[in-house]
């Protein structure tokens, strides 16, 4: 090749290369860019909701026990009056029958109180001519003086035979007292006889119980030999048998079958008012709907035992229809009454969304648990919403809420990413005719991934989305590169 030609081909690859350098550092920086128009500026959270009636009632029982039969399951419709579930009452029939069973005996009671009556005071005017005999024996044996008892045996014998009926009369009082003593103890435990009447009846009981048990040591002393003074013992005897028969006259004198009837017929109200309270219990075991509506839970179908501490369903009454939403107590804070939520109803192909109102929100936090088990404390939310045309909701239906804790329309919203601090100034890279300047802007809310912009840009002007860019600044041409 010649060497002109050869010179030729050179220049032309230098002016090549030259036009290639000039054309790659005047070429457009491909950046993604961003261009603003007035939208709606929203920061928001989103917890799921569900829809429940505006009248719900929890059935408690009114009774306690083992089930034995559940006759509704959740998502029934039922009518006031319809049996929820019933308890095993067989324990309470069985009280019952005791109760019964006692109450009978105690009517037979009162019903032989007269011939009772009548034998209590055959055997008391028997006792009374007895020792009225053995009182006037020794009555005669004291006024004859000629009569003595020279033989030490025969005064023991005596003495002995004396002692053994006056025992025998002790031993019938005390049996007498400690009957009263029972009667008038179960009355009291009863609620019927006072707490003076008992103290009464108990004084009495131990004043016979010590007389008995002074007339068994006399006994004793006398079987020993040691023997009383004839006339001094004698004198003892007759008081003691005065003592006993004016105390049979006094209880022959009494009306034994008024009080009596009165205290069996007060035990007889107290068993019958037990008998009431069974009953109940047993009319309770079978728990009714106290309300027509929707069985929408069963607590019930979960356990085997119901107490009247915890509620075995909960039955909503068909009407207005709220959304219920729990909101963590980290954001119920920015949550008002009156505020405006978003709905969303997921469906299989279209979801429905439209808006509801808060219109109540809880005073206390309850706890809850996430998928995972974690537990969050949280507070009830009730949300009234506006249904479109058509739309109806269902009792249980799942629905999201969407919470706004800021949304203003007709913002310039630029990216998170598009803006860089210079001298403390916030700043974003504009582009105005392909190429780049920095411009101080003043900025607004933060969002979740934007940035609200108050001041320094209009709408239809470009930023530059990522301000770290190491190949922007002032004068640069840039393309969008989408």
């Amino acid at each position: 090749m010649k060497k002109p030609i050869k010179i030729a081909l050179l220049i032309l690859v230098i002016v090549a290369v030259v036009a290639g350098s000039i054309y790659y550092m005047t070429m457009p920086l491909p950046v993604r860019m961003t261009q603003l128009y007035p939208q709606v500026a929203e920061l928001s959270f989103t917890e799921q909701g569900v829809v429940v009636a505006e009248n719900t009632i929890l059935v408690f029982p009114l009774a306690q026990g083992e089930i034995n039969g559940l006759y509704v399951q959740e998502g029934q419709q039922i009518q006031a009056g319809d049996a929820i579930l019933s308890i095993d009452d067989t324990s309470l029939h069985l009280q019952l029958a005791q109760v019964e069973s006692g109450i009978a005996g105690l009517e037979a009671q009162r019903a032989n109180l007269d011939v009772e009556q009548a034998r209590i005071r055959q055997d008391l005017q028997a006792t009374r001519n007895a020792l009225q005999g053995e009182l006037q024996a020794l009555n005669a044996q004291a006024s004859n003086t000629r009569q003595t008892i020279a033989d030490q045996n025969e005064v023991i014998a005596e003495q002995t035979r004396l002692q053994n009926v006056l025992i025998e009369q002790n031993q019938m009082e005390v049996n007498v007292v400690r009957e009263n003593f029972q009667r008038i103890e179960a009355l009291h435990n009863s609620g019927v006889a006072t707490l003076a009447e008992l103290e009464t009846a108990q004084s009495n009981l131990t004043r016979a119980e010590t007389a008995l048990e002074t007339s068994q040591h006399e006994l004793t002393i006398i079987a020993s030999g040691n023997m009383r003074d004839n006339a001094e013992y004698f004198a003892g005897v007759r008081t003691a048998i005065n003592a006993r028969i004016a105390g049979i006259n006094q209880q022959l004198g009494q009306d034994l079958v008024t009080q009596s009837a009165a205290q069996i017929n007060a035990m007889i109200e107290i068993e019958r008012v037990t008998i009431a309270q069974i009953e109940r219990q047993i009319e309770n075991a079978v728990i009714h709907a106290p309300t027509s509506g929707i069985i929408t839970t069963l607590h019930a179908q979960n356990t085997n035992v119901v107490s009247a501490a915890q509620p075995i369903a909960e039955i909503t009454v068909p009407g207005n229809m709220y959304i219920e939403v729990y909101v963590s107590t980290q954001d119920i804070g920015i949550v008002q009454v009156g505020d405006i939520v978003g709905l969303t109803l997921r469906q299989r192909t279209t979801d429905i969304e439209f808006d509801g109102r808060i219109v109540a929100i809880g005073d206390t936090a309850v706890v809850r648990f996430t998928a995972l088990g974690v537990e969050e404390r949280k507070v009830t939310v009730t949300i009234q919403p506006n249904l479109p045309v058509g739309v109806n909701l269902g009792i249980g239906y799942a629905v999201d809420a969407t919470f706004y804790v800021f949304r203003e329309e007709n913002q310039l919203i630029v990216p998170r990413t598009a803006i860089f601090r210079d001298s403390g100034q916030y700043m974003v890279w504009q582009v105005q005719g392909g190429e780049v300047r920095a411009m101080p802007v003043k900025t607004g809310m933060v969002l979740r991934t934007d940035t609200v912009i108050l001041e320094g840009l209009s709408p239809g002007d470009f930023v530059i989305n990522d301000a770290n860019n190491q190949d922007i600044r002032d004068g640069v041409r840039v393309i969008d590169e989408r």
